[in-house]
């Protein structure tokens, strides 16, 4: 079952613990909601390192049909002091930066759309998972960030789809590899399933 916004800040570090702990990399996940509606929650599929932007792109595609004024993305990465003059990467001893869970939400659903970072650090140690700092920015800087606050900005746009073309984009999603549930009034509204895989 979906959960609530302000739970999915949450459900994110839970499900990247689970990951990491079992041996993984932390799978990429969006949520998008209405308000306090949940409209879709998704794992992305698997892309080549760094490659984010097309796998990302396809679930936003789903995402801004469903007129969403609220995302969330979380996704691991590295980390390393702005005051350092070259990320701290060694041949000998690898890589040195801080491993993080990056999670960047937009919220469009009371005014104009605000946009945070949310940093979680964190290492895994002897097969468990301990967070560390939380480092909460605002204004949201990247690809990403930009993404999201564009499909919050211009979900109008995208109203005239019909049940039929984001059933297939839904499907599509599927097929290629993303794991994509559906909020009730979602499908319900699609004439679908409230899971879909």
């Amino acid at each position: 079952m979906m959960q609530q916004w302000d739970q999915m800040e949450e459900f994110m570090v839970a499900e990247a613990a689970r990951d990491l702990e079992g041996g993984r990399d932390v799978r990429p996940c969006l949520v998008a909601f209405a308000g306090e509606t949940p409209l879709l929650l998704a794992f992305v599929r698997p892309f080549a390192k760094g490659a984010y932007q097309k796998p990302l792109i396809e679930l936003m595609a789903l995402a801004a049909p469903l007129d969403p004024d609220r995302l969330r993305f979380s996704i691991s990465g590295r980390a390393w002091s702005m005051l350092d003059p070259i990320p701290p990467v060694d041949d000998a001893l690898g890589d040195l930066r801080q491993q993080v869970l990056a999670i960047e939400s937009v919220d469009g659903s009371a005014g104009p759309v605000r946009a945070w970072s949310t940093i979680h650090s964190y290492e895994v140690v002897e097969g468990a998972v301990r967070w560390g700092e939380v480092n909460r920015l605002t204004g949201g800087e990247g690809w990403i960030p930009h993404a999201l606050r564009e499909t919050v900005r211009m979900r109008h746009e995208f109203r005239g789809a019909s049940p039929a073309d984001i059933r297939a984009q839904a499907g599509r999603c599927a097929r290629l590899g993303h794991l994509v549930a559906l909020g009730p009034t979602v499908a319900d509204r699609l004439g679908l399933p409230a899971q879909r895989s």
